[in-house]
């Protein structure tokens, strides 16, 4: 009986091909945009989730209160973990890490910059990366421990197994052995992190510039431990939250523990309250997936029911012979099926095709997993409920077919099933224009991010990491730069203007609420720091060379500061951090975080000596040339150090690195939705200008000219997709608003949005019903006549 059904679903395939491509091609699509967004929606639910024992791993945060505002912020006090572990019971294992930096590695002639961080020995137990080579409980119990992963001793050493081997780290000024205890595998979970080796975090500890590490009221490193079985995490959370202002009397800190597996997918707080973060993404493109493969599905059931005229007499003499309503609608569900399966299939080598660009675009490694039975089940149940969602209205629509209709040829599609089509129509134009004014939103708010006059010149600006020679003796290496031709200003300074770096809270000044407070952002700077990033001073003056005294107690403010303090003192001429402090002048406000934040208040302090990125401006003739002379002095001056440069909006654009990615993809989605959404309404258009042959050849006899025959077919869908573009311009301008919600700077839902998109959709589709009207059009009356 089944093959029975299968050889009538292949003889139906092949005699309606137009449908059948139609159906194949846009399912094929649908289940491509599907997989591919299945993919990475695994691997972002999956990230940080699949260590050993993670359920009971926290990070250890803070709520930091200014004003009436909360900041939150992972960042903790160097000496935290060994507290947390000696005056809590609830937790088993603790540790500090810090940042990530760069350090030159040398092992035998090998030199490499390696990209790592210093931890305490219980991180590795904590997140229990695979050990390859080495000893657990005894990696980093000595300073003079060193953890590479596989990738970073290959690099260095042309093997894995190198424990017991010896390597240099050579910082300025100061060079250290390292005997390599542990090779780890990073890649064996999903993990957000991203290193090549750990240093103890003793060895951070002990380096005199950072005796501010020990103090409970300097933050810095991250803290994460892992409690004890069965511990209530929140009851511990609360447990903590005094434990710093307990230790540093006036504190404004709260503690709160929170779920390491949770942090990367729900690590936005607002207002010390946990808001969406990367989940918001996931859900988007995971909804969006769901969309394109219905709006394929729907082309299905579309096809399937307007062709249902010529299937009718195929019903209704099965149905004489004996065929019950089920028999029928199992040989409809295995035509449905045996398409999905086809499509499938062809949608798995759409995906083969495609990751290396998507991979691109996300930042991932993805890979259908073909080796995981699991995966393959899944698979199968996509599959099978396509086929059913895009086979079950046919199905039972045509099985309902009654003998007597067929026979009196009563067998036209009845208002029902017109309605049902249309409104399928209409559903899926409503998400292309969802999407399409989405597209135009982000782009808009991406464009106008990437554009924005951010305080100071981003363009043509080189940042260099100071190293060796170059940062001991920069008044010197920076006159020699400067004498390069197109170079045509250098300074230096502590902050990476990419988001926070240092600040405080400890301001205070003349009449100030004893109740408010607020976060300072601290910028050390060399002379010219204003001038070269092109900064506009609104009140006294920069700093000077000529005048020794403003190296002491002086500070350059920028404008949100100033006015902050000018709520409260009129004319404030100095600030109180820790003593009286002079206001030398005061710049025009300038971003140094995403557009996400508002403006912050920023000191700009005279500290040359903890200035360690240099700046250069260049001229934009020949930027590659100038570059080129700059390595080549840099490399001359200081051999031992690699050259590290990078151009200042190139790293600006890195803070709005998902939101380009969802332009990107909603733009691509865009395009395929487009697409989709036009095979259908091409069959559909092909089917109608069939269902009218008559009528046209007797208007072409009556002298109708070939546009009034485009507009009779044409008529019926557009007034359908513009239905759709009120519908879906409402619900996008809604959607859209929400998201912009997410800038303290963004632009606004301009009125202009909908009529591109709706001009944009009605000619797409104009174009593709007039392919078919043209070509009805074209045929001779006296054939189409005939053929009636």
């Amino acid at each position: 009986m089944y093959s029975n059904y299968l050889k009538i679903a292949l003889r139906g395939l092949t005699k309606h091909k137009l449908t059948f491509f139609i159906n194949l091609f846009g399912l094929a699509l649908g289940l491509w945009a599907t997989i591919t967004i299945s993919l990475w929606v695994k691997s972002e639910l999956n990230m940080n989730a699949s260590f050993p024992e993670i359920d009971q791993v926290y990070r250890i945060m803070e709520h930091q209160r200014y004003g009436s505002e909360f900041f939150t912020t992972s960042s903790t006090p160097g000496i935290l973990a060994p507290a947390l572990k000696a005056e809590f019971p609830e937790v088993e294992r603790a540790a500090c890490y810090s940042w990530n930096e760069d350090l030159l590695f040398i092992a035998n002639e090998n030199r490499f910059n390696l990209n790592g961080f210093y931890a305490e020995p219980d991180y590795l137990h904590i997140m229990q990366y695979e050990f390859l080579h080495g000893d657990r409980d005894k990696a980093m119990t000595e300073k003079n421990h060193i953890v590479l992963t596989k990738e970073s001793a290959i690099k260095l050493f042309g093997q894995v197994n190198v424990v017991g081997e010896s390597l240099v780290i050579k910082e300025t000024g100061e060079e250290s052995s390292y005997i390599v205890v542990a090779v780890i595998d990073i890649k064996s979970y999903e993990s957000s992190a991203s290193f090549e080796f750990i240093i103890p975090f003793q060895v951070m500890l002990d380096k005199p510039y950072n005796e501010w590490l020990s103090h409970w009221g300097n933050n810095g490193p991250s803290t994460i431990v892992r409690l004890n079985k069965n511990v209530d995490w929140e009851a511990f959370s609360a447990s903590i939250e005094d434990l710093i202002v307990k230790k540093n009397e006036g504190s404004n800190i709260k503690l709160f523990a929170y779920p390491q597996r949770d942090l990367y997918l729900h690590g936005k707080f607002k207002d010390g309250i946990q808001q969406g973060g990367r989940i918001e993404y996931v859900k988007l493109f995971a909804l969006i997936g769901l969309f394109v493969l219905l709006i394929a599905c729907i082309n299905f059931m579309n096809l399937s029911t307007a062709k249902s005229q010529k299937r009718a007499k195929e019903v209704g003499v099965r149905k004489v012979v004996g065929a019950e309503k089920n028999e029928l609608v199992l040989q409809f569900l295995t035509e449905s099926m045996l398409v999905t399966f086809i499509a499938g299939f062809v949608s798995l080598i759409f995906v083969e095709l495609s990751l290396p660009i998507f991979n691109n675009l996300t930042g991932k490694t993805l890979s259908v997993p073909y080796g995981d039975w699991v995966s393959w089940v899944q698979f199968i149940m996509i599959l099978l409920f396509t086929g059913l969602v895009a086979g079950s209205y046919p199905a039972f629509y045509l099985s309902a077919t009654k003998v007597v209709m067929v026979f009196r040829n009563f067998t036209k599609s009845g208002k029902g099933v017109v309605i049902a089509r249309k409104g399928l129509v209409l559903f899926q134009f409503i998400l292309a224009t969802m999407l399409i004014i989405a597209t135009i939103v982000v782009y808009k708010q991406i464009n106008f991010a990437m554009n924005k006059n951010l305080g100071y010149e981003k363009d043509q600006l080189v940042s260099v990491f100071l190293e060796g020679s170059m940062y001991e003796n920069f008044e010197v290496y920076k006159r020699q730069v400067e004498e390069i031709p197109g170079v045509l200003a250098v300074t230096r300074s502590n902050h990476s203007l990419m988001g926070r770096n240092s600040n405080t809270g400890g301001i205070s000044w003349e009449g100030k609420d004893p109740d408010f407070s607020a976060l300072f952002e601290i910028m050390s700077i060399d002379y010219g720091f204003v001038e070269a990033m092109g900064m506009k001073m609104i009140k006294g003056e920069d700093f000077s060379p000529d005048r020794v005294s403003d190296s002491i107690n002086k500070v350059i403010l920028n404008r949100r500061a100033y006015e902050m303090i000018a709520q409260d003192d009129p004319d404030p001429v100095s600030i109180k951090w820790g003593t009286d402090v002079q206001i030398l002048g005061v710049v025009e406000d300038f971003h140094f975080q995403s557009l996400h934040l508002g403006m912050e208040p920023v000191i700009l302090r005279l500290d040359p000596d903890n200035s360690f990125i240099a700046y250069f401006k260049i001229a934009s003739d020949d930027v590659k040339s100038v570059i080129s002379e700059i390595k080549y002095l840099s490399e001359s001056f200081e051999p031992d150090f690699p050259f590290q440069f990078s151009f200042m909006d190139e790293n600006y654009s890195q803070m709005y690195q998902e939101d380009l990615r969802t332009k990107e993809l909603a733009k691509y989605f865009s395009i395929l939705t487009i697409l989709i959404s036009c095979l259908g309404l091409f069959g559909l258009s092909a089917h109608v200008a069939e269902q009218k042959t008559k009528e046209i050849g007797i208007r072409k006899v009556l002298g109708a000219s070939t546009l009034s025959i485009l507009n009779v077919i044409n008529r019926e869908f557009i007034m359908i997709v513009s239905i759709s573009i009120l519908f879906g311009s409402g619900i996008a301008y809604w959607l859209m608003q929400d998201w912009l919600e997410a800038y303290a700077y963004r632009v606004d839902f301009e009125w202009w949005f909908i009529p591109l998109a709706a001009v944009g959709i009605l000619v797409i589709a104009f174009l593709t019903v007039s392919l078919q009207a043209l070509k009805a059009a074209q045929i001779n009356p006296v054939r189409s006549l005939k053929s009636e």
